[in-house]
């Protein structure tokens, strides 16, 4: 048995021992979001954000297929890599990364950023370990859907249904609900009320984090016929959200342009350039009848007889 764990342990040895032999460089500093990092470092970001990540490494060897990985692991971990190709020995090779943060349901979680450069050998030079704190913002309402008829007609009212889910660190107070149609100039508004903050059942009792609210609004009847852009928001003292939605209105038929609709007497819109071109042909025929009637009433003058003499 002594003799296993003498000999596991030498192999452990050899392997570390191996590893460093193999390593092409090193990794000087990271500066993850402005913040150069060592491993006590404990930063506060928000869910989903993009930061940067400056990686500064310098080879100590020649290497190629050289790639830089910066990593976060956990329950919902993202990466990014950038290929470093060949890198020479005593080169320093600065890189700029863009991390996409990884979305949290709890009002703060903890992950692990690793920083990782391997070659075409799978060598690996080191690991850089910080502990990246994913924090909600302190206000923050979001709008997870919106549900309504996709087509109304006009001088109809329809209801909005928007549910809505506060994703914030603290309570939104008095919370409300907008919907409109700018280009119809209508809006209305109705109350959510209060949202407590997520995963916090424990110190509100008898609230939720998301809730419910249908509005109605009222299509105008003289509205003309057209898809329209219909906005969404929610919003309270401390935050506000905003999304647009497509509606298609069936009313009056719109007029193209440059033409005015005018009533006749069976009461069917006429555009303006029939009427004028009515007007002229009218006005051509009543002077070619003018004429016409000059023509048949002139008279010829008569030719005067002269007497012949024949002395």
């Amino acid at each position: 048995m002594k003799r296993n764990l003498t000999f596991v342990s030498l192999l452990a040895v050899l392997v570390m021992a191996m590893g460093f032999a193999s390593a092409f460089g090193t990794i000087e500093t990271v500066e993850f979001n402005g913040v150069v990092l060592d491993n006590d470092s404990v930063i506060a970001v928000s869910p989903g954000e993009v930061v940067p990540v400056w990686v500064r490494f310098d080879a100590t060897e020649d290497a190629s297929d050289v790639t830089l990985e910066v990593e976060i692991k956990g329950r919902n971990g993202v990466s990014v890599s950038k290929e470093l190709s060949d890198i020479e020995n005593g080169s320093t090779y600065p890189s700029l990364l863009k991390l996409k943060l990884p979305e949290t349901d709890d009002l703060s979680e903890e992950f692990t950023l690793y920083v990782t450069m391997s070659s075409s050998t799978d060598e690996v030079v080191g690991t850089f370990d910080v502990s990246v704190k994913v924090q909600k913002e302190s206000y923050n309402l979001k709008v997870l859907s919106v549900d309504y008829n996709s087509k109304v007609e006009a001088g109809n009212a329809f209801p909005v249904s928007v549910v809505m889910k506060n994703t914030g660190y603290n309570r939104a107070d008095d919370v409300y609900v907008i919907a409109s149609i700018p280009a119809l100039g209508i809006t209305t508004r109705g109350y959510a009320g209060d949202l407590i903050p997520m995963e916090d059942y424990e110190a509100y009792e008898d609230e939720e984090d998301s809730v419910e609210k249908i509005v109605y609004l009222q299509i105008p009847a003289d509205a003309e016929s057209a898809v329209y852009e219909m906005t969404i928001e929610v919003y309270n003292k401390d935050s506000n959200t905003e999304i647009s939605k497509l509606i298609a209105v069936s009313g009056v038929t719109p007029v193209a342009d440059g033409d005015v609709a005018v009533l006749d007497d069976d009461s069917k819109p006429v555009s303006t350039s029939v009427v004028a071109l009515t007007v002229i042909l009218a006005i051509i025929f009543v002077v070619l009848l003018a004429v016409l009637v000059v023509l048949l009433t002139k008279k010829e003058k008569p030719i005067e007889e002269v007497e012949t003499s024949y002395y």
